[in-house]
C-alpha cells in the first residue's frame, strides 16, 4: 500500500507545483509591466518638460523595450508636462498590461510668485493685463499659455474645476471663442476683518488638481495654483481675474488693484 500512496503523492505535488509555477511567473511579468510603465512615462515627462532632447512617446518606447515591454498606449500634455503610458508584456497567461503616470513637480516645488508688502501679490507670472475692467471689476491678466497662475493672497480653495457655466453672449455672437468649458479656482481670503473671493478663469484643465489644488486646501500668497489655458470662452492666452465680496466668479464688485497693485495695459 506504500508503493502508490507514494506514487499519488508525487503525482498531486507535480499537479500542485505548476499552476504555482505558473501563477509565479505571472506575477512577475505584471511587476515587469508596472516597472517598465513607471520608467517609460518619467522618461516621458522629462522629455516633456524639455529635459531630454527626445520625442517623448518614441523615448517611452525605448525605455520599454529595454525592460522586454510594448508601449501600446501614450498620452501627452504638454502644458502640464504630463504623461500616461500604458505597456504590455507577455506572461504564462497571456499579455500583461500597466499603466503609469508621471507629471510636474510636487506643489511644494511649485513656481512662487512674489508677495507685496501688504501680503497680496501679483496673480501672474507676467506684468500687465490684455484689457481693463469689464463685467464689472474683472481685469484679464496677460499669460502665456502653461505659465503659472498665483493665489493673490492667503487662502482656502473654494472650487478647482469647470464652473458649469454655458457659452457666454460673447462666444454665442462669436463661437470660434468657445473652447469649452470654463476651468476655475476660486479662493476665499480673509483680510483686515473683511472676507473676499478671488478667481482665475481660464485656467488649463486638470492643473490645479496637478499642484494639489483642490477644494479645502490652504494656500498662501503668491503659491501656484493652476497653469494658464484656453478653456472657456476666449480669443488668446489669459486669466480673467475677478475680486469680490461673493463666492462667485462672474461679475464682481471690488477694484483688485487696490490690493494686487497697477498693472499696465496692453
Amino acid at each position: 500500500m506504500s508503493a502508490p500512496a507514494t506514487l499519488v503523492c508525487a503525482a498531486a505535488a507535480v499537479c500542485l507545483g505548476l499552476p504555482i509555477i505558473a501563477a509565479s511567473s505571472h506575477l512577475e511579468a505584471a511587476h515587469r509591466a508596472a516597472g517598465a510603465a513607471d520608467a517609460a512615462a518619467l522618461a516621458a515627462a522629462d522629455a516633456a518638460a524639455g529635459f531630454v532632447a527626445s520625442d517623448p512617446c518614441e523615448l517611452a518606447a525605448d525605455v520599454a523595450r529595454s525592460a522586454d515591454a510594448e508601449v501600446v498606449r501614450c498620452e501627452l500634455d504638454a502644458t502640464l508636462e504630463d504623461a500616461r503610458i500604458e505597456v504590455a508584456t507577455g506572461g504564462p497567461f497571456g499579455t500583461v498590461t500597466a499603466l503609469a503616470h508621471a507629471g510636474p513637480p510636487p506643489f511644494a516645488e511649485a513656481p512662487r510668485g512674489p508677495v507685496g508688502a501688504n501680503g497680496w501679490a501679483w496673480p501672474s507670472a507676467e506684468p500687465g493685463i490684455t484689457q481693463g475692467f469689464h463685467d464689472g471689476y474683472s481685469i484679464d491678466l496677460r499669460t502665456t499659455e502653461g505659465s503659472p497662475l498665483y493665489a493673490p493672497y492667503d487662502g482656502v480653495i473654494i472650487m478647482a474645476g469647470a464652473d458649469g457655466g454655458g457659452p457666454p453672449a460673447q462666444c454665442i455672437a462669436e463661437p470660434s471663442w468657445w473652447r469649452g468649458p470654463n476651468y476655475t479656482v476660486l479662493m476665499r481670503h480673509e483680510y483686515r476683518g473683511h472676507v473676499l473671493y478671488s478667481s482665475h478663469n481660464h485656467v488649463a484643465p486638470g492643473s490645479p488638481e496637478a499642484y494639489g489644488i483642490t477644494p479645502g486646501a490652504t494656500v498662501r500668497s503668491g503659491q501656484t495654483v493652476a497653469l494658464a489655458g484656453m478653456s472657456g470662452c476666449t480669443s488668446g492666452p489669459h486669466s480673467h481675474f475677478t475680486l469680490s465680496t461673493k463666492p462667485s466668479n462672474a461679475f464682481p464688485d471690488v477694484n483688485p488693484y487696490l490690493y494686487i497693485g497697477g498693472g499696465d495695459e496692453g
